[in-house]
């Protein structure tokens, strides 16, 4: 099992800037580069389903809930199995990762854990610069 959070603060005050880009699900691939493509669609209020495909060569099925200031992607199949969950809070946007990948790559986890953090950094960082960036109108 892969486990692991990160957590980036932001200037005070961005929280609802910052939670307009996470709750975008269809943005995600602009931000989160391990995500390739994401062809997802909505089946309820708050509820994305469809299929992930990372920029490694692998896919998986994937259920996306928006919450109050959280997304949670839940992997259900494929190379990733687990979630996932995006939280924003006052002056901090948190990843929280917990999933399994199949068993021939259970030697890899160690190096795919480090991967995926450094990923999840880079992508929190991301989220924010844009924030932080003016619009331009």
């Amino acid at each position: 099992m892969i486990e692991f959070e990160v957590t980036k603060g932001f200037p005070p005050g961005l929280r609802e800037r910052v939670w307009e880009i996470v709750k975008d699900v269809n943005s995600m691939p602009n931000y989160w580069k391990g995500i390739r493509e994401l062809h997802v669609n909505r089946v309820s209020e708050n509820v994305f389903e469809g299929e992930v495909r990372f920029a490694f060569p692998s896919t998986s099925r994937v259920r996306i809930e928006v919450l109050d200031h959280a997304v949670v992607l839940h992997f259900l199949s494929g190379i990733l199995k687990g979630t996932n969950r995006i939280e924003v809070r006052d002056s901090a946007i948190i990843s929280t990762w917990k999933v399994e990948m199949p068993l021939y790559m259970k030697p890899f986890e160690g190096r795919n854990k480090e991967h995926f953090s450094q990923g999840t950094e880079h992508a929190l960082e991301r989220i924010i610069e844009a924030v932080k960036l003016p619009s331009v109108s």
